[in-house]
């Protein structure tokens, strides 16, 4: 207990713990309100002397003016009840009934009393904008222009009645998507082309036994978890898996040898002890457009984590020309890619591998893409130019090349 009297002489409890307050700090603060307040009345009666509205001066906090981002609805209030205070109906001072601005504090009985007041220097103020706006670019004003050009044109599609300009407005749509992914793939063909110019340079500059950030996680993971090398692909796998994936392949080449339902499909190993490399020779129908009558051999790589991640597929010599298919030969398909979100937004999760797919759902989707080639997001760009081209009517080098590789994969030429 504290040795402190209270006020009326008796001992008072220990109140140490209790909040201690500044005399000098606030009566300096009550000082410097009061001649705040009294600058505010002078400029008051000063602007009231001259026939001029006051406005609070500005403090440098303030941004400039911009556009109102939503659109001020004006019929909101229409039909609605509100109950106010008792003297709401005196002044605009405060809330009552009409429309109130919660940053000044005032009500207005109409809506263009209101309008007026939103585009007033006294709200902008209060909202902290100066009033003044920023010169528009040029580059700005075409954007703009643009902006509502293409919202003129949505609105005149949204209007289309009959199913010729239903289907008309679908293929513009269409081809503005496709435009749009184009775009995006340069850019991503140019970023992956800058990354590795950037780690060239520092292997230039550094020496090859430079580690580049990334490069080497993987091992480092596996390396600590106490995998151990396995298999023909040079990285840290563990054996239980890779035992499994060694089970699971060579029930599923069995199955396919033995099924007389895959017409098209012939496969086989490509060494008598690798279960995990496949030849596979594919015979495509003679329907099919560009590639029919032709018979193409190709490898297929299983990884030891298969079948949670896909194979590789890479076609021999001849290398059909075809859109999806790498001058190398190496196959660029959707369904072997790997089992994870597109951070480029591409292709969806549901498009990518899966531990459902099969070597023989792998190879049916093959034999569909040679019959229907995709030019979208190609890996030999010159066929899948060649591709439009043919498809518009322009040239029929497309097909003559076609041709030519089934003539190859039959030994003709």
């Amino acid at each position: 207990m504290s040795n402190k009297g209270s006020a009326y002489g008796q001992a008072a409890g220990d109140t140490d713990f209790r909040k201690k307050y500044d005399l000098d700090e606030y009566a300096a603060k009550a000082k410097q309100r009061e001649q705040d307040e009294k600058e505010e009345r002078k400029a008051r009666w000063e602007a009231k002397m001259a026939g001029k509205k006051y406005y609070k001066p500005l403090d440098g906090s303030e941004t400039l003016t911009t556009a109102r981002n939503a659109t001020q609805d004006m019929s909101k209030m229409v039909g609605k009840t509100m109950l106010v205070p008792a003297g709401a109906g005196v002044g605009k001072r405060g809330r009552g009934a009409g429309f109130y601005c919660e940053n000044c504090d005032l009500t207005f009985k109409d809506n263009l009393q209101w309008l007026d007041h939103q585009n007033s220097p006294q709200h902008l103020r209060a909202i902290g904008q100066t009033g003044e706006v920023r010169k528009a670019t040029a580059a700005e004003v075409h954007a703009r222009i643009e902006l509502l050009w293409e919202r003129e044109q949505e609105k005149k599609r949204e209007q289309v009645v009959t199913l010729k300009e239903r289907l008309e407005v679908h293929k513009e749509r269409e081809e503005k998507e496709r435009e749009e992914k184009r775009k995006k793939r340069k850019e991503l063909e140019e970023r992956k082309r800058l990354e590795r110019e950037e780690e060239l340079k520092k292997k230039t500059d550094y020496g090859d036994d430079v580690r580049i950030e990334g490069e080497h996680d993987e091992d480092d993971m596996m390396a600590a978890m106490g995998f151990t090398g396995f298999g023909m692909t040079g990285k840290k796998y563990s054996s239980t898996s890779s035992v499994a994936a060694a089970h699971l392949l060579a029930r599923q080449l069995r199955q396919m040898q033995t099924d007389k339902d895959i017409p098209g499909i012939s496969c086989g190993l490509v060494k008598d002890n690798n279960i995990f490399e496949w030849e596979v020779m594919l015979m495509i129908n003679d329907d099919f457009k560009y590639y029919g009558g032709g018979n193409f051999r190709a490898h297929l790589v299983f990884p030891p984590t298969y079948p949670l991640m896909p194979p590789k597929l890479t076609f021999q010599n001849p290398i059909p020309f075809h859109p999806n298919i790498y001058p190398s030969g190496e196959l660029c398909i959707s369904i072997l890619h790997p089992p994870e979100e597109d951070k480029y937004g591409y292709e969806a999760a549901s498009e990518r591998w899966s531990p459902v797919q099969s070597p023989e759902s792998i190879l049916l989707s093959v034999i569909s893409l040679f019959g229907e080639p995709n030019d979208e997001s190609p890996a030999n760009v010159e066929a899948a130019r060649l591709l439009r081209e043919e498809r518009e009517g322009k040239s029929k080098e497309f097909r003559r090349r076609c041709r030519k590789c089934v003539r190859e994969s039959l030994g003709e030429d």
